[in-house]
C-alpha cells in the first residue's frame, strides 16, 4: 500500500511565533503540573523522581507551566532509566527537528513511534529511503500485519511532519482514540500522544498544539 501524503497548508502554522517561554502571571507548582497533565492521560513509566529530570531551577518550571515540564518529560534520558527504554514517557516526545540527513534517520523515527502506539499497533520491518538531494524520501513498514509505504515531503534536514498524520490515521483505523499532536517550539518539536477528546483539556492548560489528524 503506498500513499503520499500533502498537508502543506495544514503546517502553515509553524510560520507563527509562539511566546513559549514568557512567564506566566501565576506560578504553578510541578507537583500540581502533573496532576493536571495526568488528568489529560500525560504521565511518566515507574516512579521517578521528577526532580532527577530537571533541566533548569523548578522557578523556571513554575513561572513557564507546562511547556519546560512537558520537554523535560519527553527528552531521552540516558542516565535516567527504569528499563531498557531512555524515554520517561511514551505519552510526549521532545527531539531536534533538524534530524534527517541519510538513510537510516527516518527509520529511528519511526522506532520511537513505534514504542508509542504499542500495544494497538505493532510496528516491524521499518525500512526507509533518504535522498535530500534528489528531494526522495520515503518509509515503508509493516502495521499489524498490513504493509504500508509513504513518500515524504523533503524541507532539507528537517523532519516532515507527516510522519504523525500518517500513525494517526493508522491509529483511528486500528479503533483507537488516540492522536499524535504537536507543537513547534522554536528548537525542538514537542509531540503528545493522548486521547483525542482530551486534546481541548491540554489546549486548556498550555494553547500551543495542533492536531495531525483529519479524523
Amino acid at each position: 500500500m503506498q500513499r503520499g501524503v500533502n498537508i502543506n497548508n495544514m503546517f502553515s502554522f509553524l510560520k507563527r511565533k509562539y511566546n513559549f517561554f514568557k512567564p506566566s502571571q501565576v506560578r504553578i507548582s510541578i507537583e500540581e503540573q502533573l496532576i493536571n497533565l495526568g488528568r489529560v492521560g500525560i504521565t511518566m513509566n515507574g516512579k521517578i523522581k521528577i526532580r532527577d529530570i530537571l533541566d533548569f531551577k523548578i522557578r523556571d518550571y513554575e513561572e513557564r507551566p507546562y511547556i519546560h515540564l512537558l520537554m523535560s518529560m519527553g527528552r531521552m534520558r540516558n542516565n535516567v532509566k527504569i528499563s531498557s527504554n531512555p524515554y520517561l514517557t511514551n505519552d510526549v516526545w521532545c527531539f531536534d527537528r533538524e534530524c534527517i540527513e541519510d538513510h537510516g534517520d527516518y527509520v529511528q523515527i519511526v522506532k520511537r513511534i513505534a514504542d508509542m502506539v504499542e500495544p494497538t499497533i505493532n510496528v516491524t520491518e521499518i525500512r526507509d529511503y533518504v535522498d535530500i538531494e534528489s528531494e526522495e524520501v520515503w518509509i515503508a513498514f509493516s502495521a499489524n500485519g498490513l504493509n504500508y509505504r509513504y513518500s515524504l515531503s523533503v524541507q532539507d534536514d528537517w523532519l516532515s511532519l507527516e510522519i504523525f498524520m500518517i500513525f494517526s490515521e493508522l491509529l483511528a483505523a486500528n479503533g483507537s482514540n488516540k492522536r499524535f499532536f504537536y507543537a513547534d517550539t522554536g528548537n525542538e518539536l514537542l509531540v503528545v500522544l493522548i486521547n483525542r477528546d482530551q486534546f481541548t483539556p491540554l489546549n486548556k492548560l498550555i494553547n500551543i498544539f495542533s492536531s495531525t489528524s483529519r479524523v
